[in-house]
């Protein structure tokens, strides 16, 4: 029982529905524009489907075993992939004039890439608690106050990838440090000089 509602906690904060509501969440709040947001996050949808799909289609080829892409020989691929499809994205912000917040946003994901896959040489870090540790790290330093309480999804998304086997207690951990400290950094850059 344990194992399956830890299949479900794994499933529901996978990275891909996590970054579905990112752009949304800070376009609002940087712009206070609704319109602004949906906008924003329709338009951002697109590239996570599109990730999303080379998943399905590379387990489909046999290019990755599962939706997790647990094995780390694998990850290369989707990281390069996801490198390139980041870059276009970068590139339809600056030509639609999109907010700034997005920028960072997808900075800090070009540096969480690299920093996974650098790490990757020497352990399988987990992405679940990375991005679970960013998104957490975004909402509290963007909206403050109450989402402080978004930390314990942490801990939670952490005990949910041991109890599945997909990753050792120090692997989650290296996870949360990265996606902390990667998300820390940037607001911090972009905050000194802008």
């Amino acid at each position: 029982m344990l194992k399956n509602f830890a299949k479900l906690i794994s499933t529901v904060f996978n990275p891909i529905f996590l970054l579905i509501p990112v752009p949304f969440v800070l376009v609002l709040r940087t712009t206070a524009s609704l319109n602004a947001a949906i906008y924003w996050a329709l338009f951002s949808f697109i590239f996570v489907l599109i990730v999303g799909v080379f998943i399905l289609v590379g387990i489909k080829e046999g290019y990755f075993s599962d939706l997790d892409i647990s094995r780390k020989t694998q990850r290369p691929v989707l990281f390069s992939f996801a490198v390139l499809l980041c870059s276009i994205y970068v590139f339809s912000l600056y030509f639609l004039n999109a907010p700034k917040v997005l920028f960072i946003a997808i900075f800090a994901l070009f540096a969480g890439l690299i920093t996974i896959e650098i790490v990757n040489k020497f352990t399988k870090a987990s992405i679940h608690v990375a991005t679970v540790s960013a998104f957490a790290t975004s909402l509290f330093l963007v909206y403050g106050g109450i989402f402080i309480l978004s930390f314990l999804f942490i801990p939670l998304v952490a005990w949910s990838r041991i109890k599945t086997h997909n990753h050792t207690k120090d692997q989650a951990i290296v996870g949360a440090l990265i996606g902390v400290i990667i998300t820390v950094a940037v607001y911090v850059i972009f905050e000194i000089y802008s």
